[in-house]
């Protein structure tokens, strides 16, 4: 009983539920960018000398190891910053204004490594190409002016904090758009959103349009049924009765005069 009066009221309101269904498809497809992106990346080695966690100093401890990742972690939000997408741009002549640059930047560690991974989208391959790998030199070249390196004793070992690892290769495919999946997600919200709106239309209508409607909401029995005739009901025209009443009638014989 519940499934036929839910099927009723949707059919009843089936083009609320189509314009909005259609409404949020159209925002979803919208939304989503048509034109073909590309991503490269390049990779960055942040090293440990500033954090000396040899097993040979006898300071390993989990401190200094948790020093280590919070380098790592402060190193990757300071990729994303002006400074260094004003220093690539400029370096590398790339005509893109430093902000969007910083839009278009993802870093990222590589988990439980000492690497961070560097990401900039464009449409132009080449472009996003030279972006990575000038974001990167960028941000070493920073980094280097705030921790200059240090004078070893033994010169074959590395004192740079960081370091660009693996430069950033052309991208040959673009990025997925995710347009199917923005407009699956688009008609399901669009479906909440009609249920929701068909709800709270049902709940303000107080009319009453079947029997079942009567019992639910008096909660008393219908003991019988009016029907709804509409225009099959035998009435005479008013312009027929007219026409009659003005006809004359014959006489009959015996009605007529004697003389």
């Amino acid at each position: 009983m519940e499934v036929r009066r839910y099927l009723s009221i949707a059919r009843r309101r089936l083009l609320l539920i189509i314009a909005i269904g259609a409404a949020a498809l159209t925002a979803g497809w919208l939304i989503t960018p048509r034109a073909d992106v590309y991503t490269a990346s390049s990779t960055l080695y942040v090293g440990s000398r500033s954090i000396d966690i040899e097993p040979t100093s006898g300071e390993v401890s989990g401190e200094r190891v948790a020093g280590l990742d919070r380098l790592i972690k402060t190193f990757t939000a300071m990729l994303k910053s002006d400074v260094v997408a004003r220093g690539a741009v400029e370096r590398g002549e790339i005509p893109r204004s430093p902000t969007a640059v910083v839009a278009a930047t993802r870093a990222e560690q590589v988990p439980e490594t000492n690497l961070i991974r560097v990401s900039v989208t464009d449409r132009d391959p080449v472009i996003a190409r030279a972006l990575a790998n000038e974001v990167a030199e960028s941000f070493t070249r920073q980094v280097e002016e705030f921790e200059p390196r240090e004078a070893a004793e033994d010169t074959s070992t590395p004192t740079d904090v960081v370091s660009v690892y693996e430069e950033a290769d052309l991208p040959s495919v673009p990025v997925p758009s995710g347009l199917l999946r923005n407009l699956v997600l688009a008609g399901l919200f669009g479906l909440l959103v009609a249920g929701g709106v068909v709800a709270l239309l049902e709940h303000l209508d107080i009319s009453l349009r079947s029997t079942d409607d009567v019992e639910r909401r008096l909660e008393l029995p219908v003991l019988g049924v009016v029907p709804a005739l509409g225009d099959e009901l035998p009435v005479t025209p008013p312009t027929s009765v007219a026409k009659l009443s003005a006809t004359p009638q014959r006489r009959r014989p015996e009605d007529a005069p004697v003389g």
